[in-house]
């Protein structure tokens, strides 16, 4: 098995972050200042998967205090994985660490969205449950 590192992410690791992102959206926007004001806001945690010095996938939790379950919920807004490391358990190695670290805020929820269906089947066999449909409203365009 490939030895990846999931550590949490550093300002050093913006370039490879937002290169990777860009990989995935095809097209790219100025994401700095969110970048390092996230780096700053213990609401967010983003992950990072590392192999030889080479930032490789990514994990982004948002955490929310949810007054309709009476605690803490977090939601992964991204996670990816560079094409040629999938299949390797680097996604599922992010998401064993997210739910450790959600663990220790005390959150009581994990929920995500995903257009990919393949995304959805690694949800659904990681044990996440089909509750509900996300819909989204574009407020401002980012293209």
């Amino acid at each position: 098995m490939l030895e990846a590192k999931i550590r949490q992410e550093n300002k050093a690791d913006f370039k490879a972050i937002n290169d990777i992102i860009v990989e995935w959206l095809k097209w790219n926007i100025e994401r700095a200042k969110t970048f390092f004001d996230v780096l700053l806001d213990r609401d967010h945690l983003v992950l990072v998967a590392e192999v030889e010095g080479h930032i490789i996938g990514v994990l982004h939790l948002l955490f929310y205090r949810d007054i309709l379950h009476g605690g803490i919920n977090t939601h992964v807004l991204l996670l990816y994985v560079r094409e040629e490391y999938r299949g390797k358990q680097i996604g599922k190695k992010l998401l064993d660490e997210a739910i450790k670290q959600a663990a220790k805020r005390g959150v009581i929820e994990m929920h995500v969205d995903t257009t990919y269906e393949d995304a959805a089947k690694f949800y659904r066999k990681y044990g996440f449950k089909d509750n509900g449909i996300m819909l989204e409203l574009a407020l401002k365009n980012n293209e």
